[in-house]
């Protein structure tokens, strides 16, 4: 076909299939430009930008590494008992007439805190007493009037509520560290605003072959009577104190699927990684047995994308002030 032949045809084409042609071949010169605009600012604008920002340092926060008195602490959990804490028996078989107090109520040794009917057919009897067998709160009564007593069911429970107590269970692994007239702090539910303290007052001289735990008690002043026998109690027993290396929790970093930590440190404006061991923690600072040293500075924000040698800048210093 001769090329005047092929002119003629094109010529010849309705105008909508010229202007169709003419968008195509924009679109595509349009697309070219672009893809090449976009090569030619990540091959070289791109590196110009990379290596600016290492060139000014990546924006870093740090903190001073100090020597302070971190606590060691142990944790626990338990229930509030009174520390005179008993069940009171009737002596007789019968029925329960009335209880002579409310719950509550505070009683004194030998008050009569209820009266039993045990009358038989044939014979009569003057109504039985319940005497409280200590002084303090009745903390609980079981039985409702009429119900059916004997010397084998509690009818009531007495407590001295003037002091608490809280039963905690010591590890094999922890028991070295624990002893008597040690502090204790007690945090409890129904008073998230308020601290609680204690001693530990007693601590069992045997461990329990089957649990691998010792028994040992806890003593609170209660004059308020705050804490009542059967709140929730969680327990920080402290146990010691030690002068060590402090860096801020926020800077340590662990390899995944490891128990290896490490961090990085900034000198002469640039960062370095170091492997470090752990000691003792409270709340975010952290104790550091080795590779840090009095004054390094820590990073504590930024520190995911760095490596060895990158050039950082400081835009911050933390305090470890409480």
């Amino acid at each position: 076909m001769r090329i005047s032949n092929i002119k003629d045809q094109i010529s010849k084409m309705p105008v909508k299939i010229k202007n169709f042609k003419f968008w195509v071949v924009l679109i595509v010169v349009f697309f070219i430009l672009n893809l090449g605009f976009f090569i030619f600012n990540f091959l070289f604008l791109g590196n110009r930008n990379i290596a600016g920002l290492k060139e000014a340092g990546i924006p870093v926060e740090v903190a001073v590494v100090q020597k302070k008195e971190l606590q060691k602490i142990l944790r626990f959990t338990g229930d509030i008992k009174g520390t005179d804490q008993v069940q009171v028996y009737p002596k007789v078989t019968g029925k329960l007439i009335e209880y002579k107090v409310q719950e509550g109520a505070s009683i004194e040794k030998q008050d009569v805190i209820a009266l039993i009917d045990r009358d038989v057919t044939g014979f009569k009897f003057e109504p039985a007493p319940v005497e409280a067998s200590i002084s303090g709160i009745a903390a609980k009564t079981y039985l409702d009037q009429g119900d059916n007593v004997s010397p084998q069911v509690p009818i009531a429970v007495i407590a001295n509520m003037d002091e608490v107590k809280i039963k905690i269970e010591v590890t094999e692994v922890d028991y070295p560290k624990v002893k008597v007239g040690q502090s204790a702090k007690i945090a409890i539910d129904a008073y998230p605003d308020k601290e609680f303290t204690g001693k530990l007052s007693k601590l069992s001289v045997l461990i329990d072959s089957n649990t691998r735990t010792a028994t040992a008690e806890i003593i609170i002043p209660n004059p308020e009577h705050l804490l009542v026998p059967g709140m929730f109690a969680r327990v920080s027993l402290l146990v010691g104190e030690r002068k060590t290396l402090v860096a801020p929790r926020d800077a340590i970093l662990r390899l995944p699927g490891t128990g290896v930590y490490y961090c990085f440190i900034v000198q002469k404006n640039e960062a370095k990684k170091v492997f470090i061991e752990l000691g003792i923690q409270k709340d975010n600072q952290q104790g550091i047995t080795k590779g840090l040293k009095q004054g390094d500075l820590v990073v504590v924000v930024g520190q995911g994308i760095l490596e060895t040698g990158s050039a950082v800048e400081i835009k911050k210093t933390e305090s470890l002030e409480k």
